[in-house]
């Protein structure tokens, strides 16, 4: 089923809801009226009232629920659901003024007396309709308010949920003045009870009132677009937990009658590419639509910012990804004047045009230092060594070789925490000899000692005529001298 088939479908159940509850108002007004006229009973009077302007509300939630239906417009682009909440706020209105008027005769007829009640068990029965009645209409209003999201019909079920409490309340008092005539009770002990009547109107004006001031504070809330503390920790949590997902910036919600709207900036990895981020994106609606069906969900994804030099670095590969650059060999240097210098390794084909790659760079260079002050970068071109064409050489079998393993023993001799050379790759390429080779270090040296024993390798290979590069895997060796002669001399 479609959205808008789901819509119109719900506006119709919302629309039924409210003729039944109507409907409901309508009967129960009109009788309560006549037995309280007939009965003289403030308490089934002041339920009359009270049923009065449960229609008057139910006309003015199903009016409200009519506009609220209507699509929206250049004039109205959050549609017109509002109406519900102006209707409820309206409402509370009405029952203000009941509370008021129950109130004051209450108290009067209290302190100065007033036409007694006529004992009639058609009061005690039409209180017993009326909670019948108001039961099986806040069960169907609250099965709709549910199922379509209705401010309007939710306000209407909390509404006539207090009826049935107030009449309640209002059963007990009528049924207490015809017990006493019934049980033909002393006239003193008879006029007591009687006022039992008067008694129920009272607290009925209280449960109406402060049921209107929850409903009044509610509308007022959604008039003002503010949004439920718990769902925003709900979404919170729900967006915080997609892995992609940086951070959180900012989370806006507003209701406009059953329909709900968010509005939230996430941040992601600013290397992410369009398609990615988009499927972020989605990640994200799926998860209010979880916890919101139906809302209206708007995502803005902007590039998570770290520390400078991590963002920096990010901002690099970014703009070199976004030029189809092929970068290694970045180097961050803090100047003195407190600025950054920036060097990084660029290649390119070693048959294509210097011009055009010097133009590439220069736009690399535009980009990166325009969205980081400070920075100056500078690149060095070079062809791409993927492409150049090699030939291995293997000991044993290439004079060539035999010399560089020879050069590799010498050298590994003059550092003592060296050991097990082994794993020798040999090529060779236009520029020179690649070489390659496994050792073992000492595993007692911190991470910048073994790294300067293998610089100094490095360099004393590179040295050498025709040695364009050497790497050196590093590994925990079977021997540790030093960490032996650590162990001697401590004992």
């Amino acid at each position: 089923m479609s959205d808008t088939q789901t819509h119109s479908g719900h506006e119709q159940m919302k629309k039924k809801a409210a003729l039944l509850s109507l409907a409901a108002a309508v009967f129960l007004t009109s009788v309560k009226l006549v037995v309280g006229w007939y009965t003289n009973s403030l308490a089934i009077l002041s339920e009359a009232l009270h049923s009065g302007l449960d229609l008057v509300a139910a006309l003015m939630t199903f009016y409200a629920i009519r506009v609220a239906s209507k699509p929206a417009d250049r004039r109205h682009p959050y549609g017109h659901g509002k109406m519900e909440n102006l209707s409820a706020l309206a409402e509370t209105v009405l029952l203000f003024v009941v509370c008021a008027y129950v109130g004051y005769e209450g108290v009067h007829r209290l302190m100065e007396g007033g036409s007694p009640v006529v004992p009639s068990l058609w009061g005690v029965g039409i209180m017993l309709l009326s909670m019948a009645i108001d039961i099986g209409r806040v069960r169907n209003l609250r099965k709709v308010a549910k199922e379509t999201n209705s401010q309007a019909l939710e306000a209407d079920a909390l509404h006539f949920s207090t009826d049935i409490l107030s009449s309640a309340v209002v059963f007990l008092g009528v049924l207490a003045v015809w017990l006493a005539d019934w049980l033909a009770l002393p006239p003193d002990v008879a006029a007591i009870v009687h006022q039992a009547d008067t008694v129920a109107a009272l607290v009925v004006a209280v449960i109406i009132f402060k049921v209107s001031l929850t409903m009044a504070r509610s509308a007022l809330d959604f008039l003002m677009d503010a949004a439920p503390e718990d769902m925003e920790t709900r979404i919170e949590e729900a967006v915080s937990g997609i892995e992609a997902v940086r951070s959180l910036s900012r989370l806006r919600m507003r209701s406009s009658g059953s329909e709900y709207f968010v509005d939230l900036t996430v941040s992601v990895d600013q290397r992410l590419s369009v398609s990615e981020g988009h499927r972020v994106t989605s990640q994200v609606e799926e998860r209010v639509l979880e916890i919101l069906p139906g809302a209206d969900v708007l995502v803005h994804v902007e590039p998570y910012r770290e520390d400078t030099k991590n963002s920096l670095l990010g901002s690099i590969q970014m703009a070199a990804h976004s030029l189809e650059l092929d970068i290694h060999d970045i180097r961050i240097l803090r100047q003195h004047d407190g600025g950054i210098a920036v060097m990084a390794h660029v290649e390119f084909d070693g048959a294509g045009n210097f011009a055009a790659a010097y133009a590439k760079c220069k736009e690399f260079e535009s980009r990166v230092m325009a969205e980081h002050e400070g920075v100056t970068l500078l690149t060095h071109i070079e062809p791409d060594k993927n492409e150049q064409t090699s030939s291995e050489l293997v000991p044993g079998r290439d004079s060539e070789a035999d010399l560089v393993q020879a050069r590799i023993e010498e050298c590994a001799k003059r550092e003592p925490l060296i050991s097990n050379v082994h794993g020798l790759s040999c090529f060779r390429t236009p520029l020179g000899l690649e070489i390659v080779f496994h050792c073992g270090v000492c595993s007692c040296l911190s991470v910048l000692q073994a790294h300067d024993i293998a610089d100094r390798m490095e360099k004393a290979l590179r040295a050498q005529p025709g040695v364009e590069s050497v790497l050196i895997h590093m590994e925990p060796g079977d021997e540790e001298p030093v960490c032996r002669l650590l162990g001697k001399n401590q004992g």
